[in-house]
């Protein structure tokens, strides 16, 4: 039996940001450079997808229903009933710069990153929006490209990757004012550039490899534990999703694959000996 199967066959340019939204039993993911989000019922029986106005990085569920979508000049809610409310955007000049992964964290704060098109250094910051704050909080700045964010089963470590460092970094993180600290390398990784993650229920981390092929799992002692190969180079990112949260679902990207037919598919992968965790929403 092979690793992965696919899940989706709809081609996306960027597949990004898988999330399993129990409140209606669907994955979601984006596709950045295709300006739409995604969706699909795990048994296949429902699927649809959602036009944004610009390209959108990350879409994160909202505890009231909706969700938020990262556009290049900052966040907006989508509401349920089609209409949007903007959300405080990023500040200074956003040219050249877009939204890259977003997750809310077990409190209910939103995580934002951004990245610049040209991938130039020193040019990305990681944001943090407290629900009914006026302004986002800059947390880490001078970064690359933003990408996987992801907090341990009791809250206690946040981990985040900047893609070009080759690194998952991992945090101390305090519930009550979402503040990481005391940065401490997870993992460093050999063969391909680490982009998205999420965490299972036992604390594994499980990391998107983009132009790796795989995803691989670490445990929270740093040690790698599986490699899930993909018939595809660029892996973007991955999440636990179905009622059980047993299904491990993987984007991946065409962009510049035009002759690879696997390249763009959205996978899953049943890891058999692990479950995930609730996704955590957005309380704003």
């Amino acid at each position: 039996m092979p690793d992965v199967e696919v899940f989706d066959s709809r081609r996306c340019e960027l597949g990004e940001g898988p999330l399993y939204a129990d409140r209606d039993d669907r994955v979601w993911w984006v596709d950045i450079l295709g300006r739409r989000v995604l969706w699909r019922s795990p048994d296949g029986a429902d699927s649809g997808e959602i036009s944004t106005s610009a390209h959108v990085g990350a879409a994160v569920p909202v505890c009231g229903g909706g969700f938020v979508a990262c556009l290049p000049q900052g966040p907006v809610r989508m509401l349920p009933g089609g209409g949007e409310q903007r959300l405080p955007g990023y500040p200074g000049d956003t040219a050249g710069l877009r939204s890259n992964d977003a997750k809310a964290d077990p409190a209910g704060r939103l995580w934002l990153g951004t990245m610049a098109y040209d991938e130039r250094p020193g040019a990305a910051t990681l944001y943090r929006l407290d629900p009914g704050a006026p302004a986002l909080t800059a947390v880490f700045t001078g970064l690359t490209i933003s990408n996987g964010l992801g907090w341990s089963p009791d809250g206690a470590t946040m981990y985040h990757i900047d893609t070009p460092t080759g690194r998952v970094d991992a945090y101390d993180y305090d519930l009550d004012t979402g503040q990481p600290t005391g940065r401490r390398t997870l993992a460093d990784i050999d063969e391909g550039h680490p982009d998205g993650m999420c965490v299972d229920a036992d604390g594994g981390v499980w990391v998107a490899l983009w132009d790796g092929g795989a995803v691989r799992r670490y445990t929270p002692d740093g040690r790698l534990d599986r490699v899930v190969a993909l018939p595809t180079p660029l892996v973007t990112s991955c999440a636990f999703a179905g009622p059980r949260l047993d299904t491990l679902v993987i984007t991946t990207a065409s962009v510049g694959r035009p002759g690879d037919p696997h390249a763009g598919l959205v996978y899953a992968h049943q890891p058999v000996d692990v479950v995930g965790r609730p996704t955590d929403c957005f309380r704003g």
